[in-house]
């Protein structure tokens, strides 16, 4: 019986999906950091609400076009170095807004975070390929696609103690210093299954035997002319676009709109924002372990994970109801479930874009591909809302454009994510 015991794969590869569920944890921190300080910016640097837009996309304008050559730089160093050179670049990046003493200065350093950001979620993409078996894929992005929400949400509170007890200078301080721990332990832990000694063989071979054919290995690599010919990358592509300008609507205009719509001190709405968040990741993580469950391995192959991804779409365009709701607490509500659906739609992405795409060596360059499309539509969501509210005084046609958006969304996942990227690899012998 003990020998049987022996034989059963163990759950070690968690290991990996947490770390990679820290590391967008961190990477929103340092994203949200600005948008809860951004009360206290806006009277010292006395910004209009365009200059306010402006600022908190200033970000999205390198990470936007990183997109593509991260992933590439990706696929030829490989996930280990990628992610601790780059994430020790962007911390370096937040720790640096301290020093502000102007609005261009902020920008700078903002645009600098960009750059660093923008392998995260190809890298993550990458992993779950290299770790994760296919039966759990969307549970292993939604552990790490759930870390945006959890960095979100305790940044949101955090980062309102932070500004209203000490300050928001060392704020910025405190969130870069997270991401240089974060290198430290990656180091320290990460590996290729092959080569991971904290595996026992019986879950080395189960990983290596269930997951993508060929992982990330040199084998089927796809140039990018060739995958932008296939209709589906410029549906997922589209469909991160439509979706992407809702999660950054939120991300950089949320805790303002709390303040200036709904009367709230900055503690109350980062507060209010962190319970959004937390809420948001939790039934993140329920989602995509409820699509492992109804997804058998042959409507995966299929590619109908599109389904969810149409389901989620239109469950997030709730948020079209936020202007119109008198109730604090189903406000809450209503946003906490389209934030969920919001970060379950990209959970399903990046594992439909996993299920469609049969040349593994290309997975960074076919996720930065698709994060292009989403962080161009993300760098217009802050700078349209700040147009909008400043010739509107409200934040009701933004929410409804974010809401249109989503439900096109949908409708570019049914009729474009249809055929398989690339011809079938053979399973490996190993795997045999």
């Amino acid at each position: 019986m003990s020998d049987s015991r022996a034989e059963q794969p163990g759950r070690k590869r968690y290991i990996v999906y947490g770390l990679l569920f820290t590391m967008t944890l961190i990477n929103y921190f340092d994203r949200t950091v600005l948008s809860v300080a951004m009360p206290i910016l806006i009277a010292q640097f006395t910004l209009t609400p365009i200059a306010v837009g402006y600022l908190l996309s200033a970000f999205i304008w390198s990470y936007a076009p990183c997109q593509l050559p991260a992933g590439m730089v990706l696929d030829q160093w490989g996930t280990r170095k990628t992610a601790a050179r780059c994430i020790a670049f962007w911390s370096a990046a937040t720790a640096l807004t301290a020093a502000a003493t102007s609005f261009p200065f902020v920008f700078i350093s903002r645009l600098l975070l960009g750059i660093g950001e923008s392998p995260t979620f190809p890298m993550a993409a990458r992993a779950i390929r290299e770790w994760a078996p296919v039966k759990e894929r969307a549970l292993a992005f939604s552990i790490s696609g759930s870390g945006p929400a959890f960095g979100t949400a305790i940044s949101a509170i955090t980062i309102a103690w932070l500004v209203s007890t000490i300050g928001w200078r060392l704020s910025f301080v405190f969130s870069g210093a997270l991401g240089f721990l974060w290198v430290i332990v990656w180091l320290a832990v990460y590996r290729d299954p092959e080569d991971a000694p904290f595996l026992q063989p019986a879950e080395r071979r189960m990983i290596l035997a269930e997951r993508s054919p060929g992982g990330t290995s040199d084998t089927g690599g796809m140039k990018l002319k060739e995958l932008l010919s296939y209709q589906t990358m410029w549906g997922l592509f589209l469909v991160q676009g439509c979706v992407n300008y809702t999660q950054y609507l939120f991300l950089t205009w949320l805790p303002t709109y709390l303040v200036q719509s709904r009367g709230l001190n900055i503690m109350h709405s980062g507060l209010e924002t962190g319970i959004c968040y937390f809420g948001a990741m939790v039934l993140t993580i329920g989602m995509g372990r409820l699509c492992d469950h109804l997804l058998t391995p042959e409507a995966v192959k299929a590619g109908k994970r599109r389904y969810a991804v149409v389901i989620l779409a239109f469950g997030a365009s709730v948020m079209v109801l936020a202007p119109y709701t008198p109730s604090e607490a189903m406000l809450l509500v209503e946003l906490t479930f389209s934030l969920a659906c919001v970060q379950s739609v990209f959970v399903n992405t990046y594992s439909l874009t996993n299920d469609l795409l049969h040349a593994g060596k290309s997975i960074g360059t076919a996720i930065g591909w698709i994060q292009l499309g989403g962080n161009i539509f993300g760098l217009a969501a802050p700078i349209a809302t700040g147009y909008i509210v400043f010739a509107t005084g409200s934040f009701t046609s933004a929410f409804l454009l974010a809401g249109a958006l989503l439900i096109i969304g949908a409708v570019i996942t049914l009729t474009m994510t249809r055929r398989p990227v690339g011809a079938p690899q053979p399973a490996p012998a190993y795997a045999s």
